[in-house]
């Protein structure tokens, strides 16, 4: 009997050893992921502060930049006041440029008409454009032709020339004082 106790005691000595090897297992097991459970909530909290200081630079970033939205918002203001009295002074300039080409314009054609009257040939000219305007009037209600160079020419027909040829000296006017005595 001794030995069935002896086997009894084993049996029970390796069902307590089995018991003890069974609970610490359980206690390491739980230990451990009371371990992991903790440096889980480590990790997290320390990804929390990395999440808390990126949004933190969020908000200073985003401060910068509605801060150089609002100073390009009133630099593009300026810009536009700017840009509406370049117009408005461009706009004026022109009209003066135009206003200055006009009389300068003006002024060239007052000289050439100057220059044209005091010119030797001036009297010839006032001469062609006189008899132009008389044959024009004298002709005024007569149709089939034209007046060219101060002569009446109907259609179809060419100018013939009364006057002397260029290479003779014009004739010599009348003396002023026997145009009196005629009349």
């Amino acid at each position: 009997m001794s030995w069935i106790r002896l086997a009894i005691i084993g049996v029970i000595v390796a069902a307590l050893a089995a018991a003890a090897i069974k609970f610490t297992s359980y206690l390491s097991e739980k230990d451990r992921m009371v371990q992991e459970r903790d440096q889980l909530i480590a990790n997290l909290r320390a990804k929390a502060e990395g999440l808390q200081l990126d949004n933190d630079r969020l908000r200073q970033s985003n401060a910068s930049l509605e801060a150089d939205r609002d100073k390009k918002r009133d630099e593009l203001a300026r810009v536009q006041l700017e840009m509406s009295k370049l117009h408005t002074v461009d706009a004026a300039s022109s009209k003066r440029l135009n206003e200055l080409e006009r009389r300068l314009s003006d002024r060239e054609r007052l000289e050439q008409i100057e220059r044209l009257r005091t010119s030797r040939r001036a009297e010839l000219l006032l001469n062609v454009v006189n008899k132009s305007a008389k044959c024009d009037l004298e002709n005024f209600f007569n149709a089939g032709g034209a007046c060219k160079n101060g002569v009446w020419v109907k259609d179809g027909e060419r100018l013939v020339s009364t006057q002397a040829p260029a290479t003779q000296p014009p004739p010599a006017a009348p003396p002023a004082g026997d145009s009196n005595e005629k009349k």
